[in-house]
């Protein structure tokens, strides 16, 4: 057993705009690591004995002495390359414990994004220190979209901020990551030439000298700084380059500084355009906007700065340069041999660079302004009122979506286009309820209180099945066997088929039987191999010291921390789990197809506590020669799973949603069509039309209509003669008037759907999906601070923004509709008053029971009247005989008649045939 002895500190950086660089404790402990297990499970140790205030998932190790983050996943023996130099004669090195990359980039832009006041100020003045004191962070901050959060940031900020984030631009820039990613985020070039047009002088000089710096980075830039330009001159309305024109002209007071940058910036995008036609196109631009009048204007001017001079003078010989040129012959044009305006080495370049943004890292007083007449210490300002609350990321995202327009169509098979935004006004509020009654609406009902669905607990030992049986257990002899008495005497053994010279292991698997009659099987395809028996049995040998692990009671040796209730819980969830082995790459990757929506609310219930992830550490580095029990290793494995319970919900949330919108759009979309079948149907207005006519009749009244509520009780009325119902009187009169009427029933299956929903479950279900949905947003973030795939993380963000937008268009589907429904009821003839009394649920169920029974009845009714008439029909042959039915003269004729046409029973050829 291979262990790593070296010295541990940790460096508090929980909070990145107020860490330290100086690790502690001062007298660093000696820890001891196991060179084979995996850094992770060994974190806790290290974690408890610095007692580090560190959160123990956003924890990393680093190297002291080349600063390498180790990784967590792996053993140090798998990393043995990183430690080189580590334990040099003469140095104390050691493992520092500190925050990981992506939790401090994270924690940086949440602050920046939830800032303001002096908090931002100081957030970002410390931002460049930070970029400076560690150069693994710039990376980390341009993948995660870090410079889209200074630009956010920067675009609402003042003059002052302003600066500050040009300063940590700088400084990201500095960094060949940092301009990778510049260059990759168009966005942050055209805001940076944005800037040129500041009012504020300290501002657009940092501004040019970025831009200075990231043509003369590379040549292939130039295109995109004529792209930004070109972006960014379009959305202001005006030429290109003229907010450079303008500082060249000197609108707002001579800057030698400004002139010589600004020229500087146009000659050198000149000098490295890739083709003639966009030269044409800046000079063209430049000279449009009065070029040459500012050029002669400057160089006749007693005084000029020379480096003015000097780039005037190349903007006019290049000029000249070209406009001599043969237009066949042309090439683009370069920059005269003179002064050099590209570096040749990256050394040069690196020495130009560090002189154009040297004075990046003043101190936190900004640079005063030698022409302007403004004091440089500002008058002091009441203190603004405290701002509100920022709000969550999610809420930011949520309230967007939520003002743009949509069109309301889920997928392909929910079609709600046909609500209108007339459908948000309900009529039932104040000003449209007048004139229906004078009483006033009772309160609403109140809303659910059923508690939200958890998954349910695991099963109980003894209750709901047996735990699993033990593991095999490897290298056990046999047990003695008990005495018996009168023991048959044992077959003589067969030679053994190999000769081995040592007692290897054994693998108790099931021999292959050969039960087919053919014979043919996979394993009689397979071809003979040959092995190395020599090695197999020096490398699967049976040691002494493996067979002093098992127990006396002949149970292999395992380390148990759990207790039984607990582990046999575990023991027996893990039965319905893929291997232990790929949960945690199933669980990081999001994989629907290793693990279900099952084995996930399965793994909820089995998330390892702080305190059982101490012990099973504790008790693993204590017994490092006996393994871990089945449960035990289980929760280790999860315990090496960031954020895992973030991870769970999310993907929790992802696997249900489907299942859960279609469980809330089904029945808006059957009430909806439920409500225009009923409109539309015309057997349902022959049926009230009778009902009201008959009951007109027995009241005695002349009624213009009723609560369609009474319709459950028309089957129970009956009359007092025949004991007949009310409805088989209905079903008789409307099949008698309207015989081309339908049942009812068949039409209206929409409403019959509808009446097996709780529709203010419905309304609970569509707020646990926006509350879920907004949840998942924070758990997404959460996840992302850790290690996680650019395209998997794009993949979720997308996928919740669409679950964002479809539970918006739920939501409005839901108010317009059930603003319909009540519309609806008062269509009907229900009073204002009594509307919000009346369910979607009792409403439906009370149309669809007298459907069906009106289905019922009127098929009883046409069976009764297909009887009498079949009776009728029945009795007009009944005794009579052929001669009689089929006699021309018809039955009844005279006999007289029958004989005249030898049709009586008297003729002999007739009586013969009977």
């Amino acid at each position: 057993m291979a262990t790593f002895v070296c010295r541990v500190q940790f460096l508090d950086d929980t909070d990145p705009f107020n860490s330290t660089n100086f690790p502690e404790p001062t007298r660093p402990p000696l820890y001891t690591f196991r060179e084979d297990i995996p850094l992770i499970n060994q974190l806790a140790g290290v974690h408890r004995l610095l007692k580090a205030p560190h959160k123990l998932d956003d924890c990393a190790l680093q190297l002291s002495h080349n600063g390498t983050y180790l990784d967590l996943e792996s053993s140090l023996a798998e990393q043995r390359d990183e430690l080189e130099g580590f334990q040099a004669r003469g140095k104390k090195h050691s493992i520092i414990l500190r925050t990981q990359l992506t939790v401090r980039v994270h924690a940086c832009i949440e602050k920046l994004y939830n800032s303001n006041g002096r908090d931002l100020r100081r957030a970002l003045f410390s931002l460049k220190q930070i970029f400076q004191d560690d150069k693994d962070l710039v990376h980390e901050f341009v993948m995660a979209e870090g410079l889209t959060c200074l630009i956010k940031v920067g675009a609402e900020a003042d003059q002052n901020y302003q600066n500050y984030i040009l300063r940590a631009m700088g400084q990201i820039m500095l960094y060949v990551d940092g301009m990778n990613g510049v260059i990759a985020h168009a966005e942050t070039i055209q805001w940076l030439y944005s800037l040129i047009g500041s009012k504020f002088r300290l501002v657009v000089k940092t501004a040019l000298k970025l831009l200075l710096v990231f043509v003369e980075y590379s040549e292939s830039n130039t295109p995109l700084l004529l792209q930004a330009v070109t972006t960014v001159s379009g959305d202001r309305g005006c030429k290109a380059w003229a907010s450079t024109m303008e500082i060249l002209d000197e609108k707002d007071g001579v800057d030698t500084e400004l002139l010589v940058y600004a020229m500087t910036l146009i000659n050198k995008t000149l000098a490295a355009l890739p083709d003639q036609d966009s030269f044409y196109d800046m000079v063209d631009a430049l000279e449009e906007q009065g070029m040459d009048t500012v050029s002669q204007r400057h160089l006749g001017r007693r005084g000029t700065d020379l480096d003015l001079v000097e780039q005037l003078n190349i903007y006019e010989a290049v000029v000249a340069t070209t406009d001599a040129a043969e237009p066949g012959d042309a090439q683009t044009p370069q920059e005269p041999e003179g002064p050099e305006l590209r570096g040749g080495t990256v050394r040069a370049f690196a020495e130009r660079f560090g002189d154009l943004v040297k004075d990046l890292g003043s101190p936190l007083q900004p640079l005063p302004d030698p022409h302007s007449s403004s004091p440089t210490t500002p008058a002091p300002e009441e203190p603004p009122p405290p701002p509100p609350p920022p709000k969550k990321e999610s809420e930011t995202i949520w309230d967007q979506l939520l003002a743009s327009p949509r069109e309301l169509r889920i997928g392909d098979d929910f079609d709600f286009t046909d609500l209108t935004e007339t459908d948000d006004r309900d009529v039932l509020d104040a000003g449209l309820r007048q004139g229906f009654s004078d009483r006033p609406p009772p309160p609403p009902p109140l809303p659910s209180l059923m508690p939200p669905r958890f998954p349910p607990p695991p099963p109980m030992l003894g209750m709901a099945g047996c735990p699993p049986p033990p593991p095999p257990m490897m290298g056990m002899m046999r047990p003695p066997p008990p005495p018996a008495f009168n023991t048959p005497s044992a077959p003589p053994t067969e030679p053994p088929l190999f000769s081995k010279k040592k007692k290897t292991i054994r693998l108790f698997w099931s021999e292959y039987q050969d039960y087919s009659r053919s014979g043919d099987s996979l394993w009689s395809k397979l071809e003979p191999i040959k092995v190395d028996t020599a090695k197999l049995e020096h490398l699967f040998e049976t040691k002494s010291k493996e067979i002093a692990k098992t127990a006396a009671d002949g149970k292999r040796q395992e380390v148990i921390v759990l207790d039984s209730k607990r582990s046999n819980a575990i023991n027996i969830g893990m039965t319905v789990l893929p291997p232990p082995r790929t949960i945690k790459t199933a669980i990081v990757n999001f994989d629907e197809y290793a693990l279900n929506k099952e084995g996930i609310e399965k793994i909820l219930t089995m998330i390892p506590t702080e305190e059982e992830k101490q012990r099973i550490q504790e008790a693993q580095l204590a017994n490092p020669d006996v393994p871990l029990g089945s449960a035990e290793q289980f929760l280790l494995s999860l315990s090496s799973i960031s954020e895992l319970s973030a991870r769970l919900q999310l993907w929790a949330f992802k696997l249900d949603y489907e299942a859960t919108e279609k469980e809330v759009a089904e029945p808006l979309q059957d009430l909806k069509e439920g409500m225009e079948q009923l409109e539309k149907n015309k057997t349902l207005r022959h049926i009230l039309s009778t009902l009201l006519a008959i009951g007109n009749f027995l009241n005695g009244t002349n009624a213009k209509g009723f609560e369609l509520t009474y319709l459950e009780k028309v089957p129970e009325v009956k009359d007092t003669v025949h004991k007949q119902s009310l409805l088989h009187h209905v079903c008789s009169v409307v099949a008698e008037n309207f015989p081309q009427s339908s049942d009812l029933y068949s039409e209206i299956g929409a409403i019959t759907r509808s009446a097996k929903v709780d529709f203010d479950q419905l309304q609970e279900t569509l707020t646990q999906m926006e509350r879920r949905c907004k949840a998942s947003w924070d758990h997404l973030k959460v996840i992302a601070k850790h290690e996680m795939k650019a395209q998997l993380k794009q993949k979720m963000s997308d996928f919740l923004k669409d679950c964002a937008e479809r539970i918006i268009i739920l939501k409005i589907v839901h108010r317009r509709i059930i603003n319909r429904f009540h519309a609806f009821l008062l269509f009907l003839g229900h009073p204002a008053y009594s509307v919000r009394e009346i369910s979607v649920h009792r409403f439906s169920k009370i149309l669809s029971e007298f459907a069906l029974e009106y289905r019922t009845t009127r098929d009883r009714v046409l069976q009764q009247k297909q009887k009498r008439a079949d009776h009728r029909e029945r009795n007009k042959t009944r005794g009579k005989m052929i001669v009689d039915v089929n006699a021309p003269g018809g039955v009844g004729a005279s006999d007289r008649e029958r004989r005249h046409l030898g049709l009586g029973f008297e003729s002999p050829g007739m009586a013969g045939y009977l």
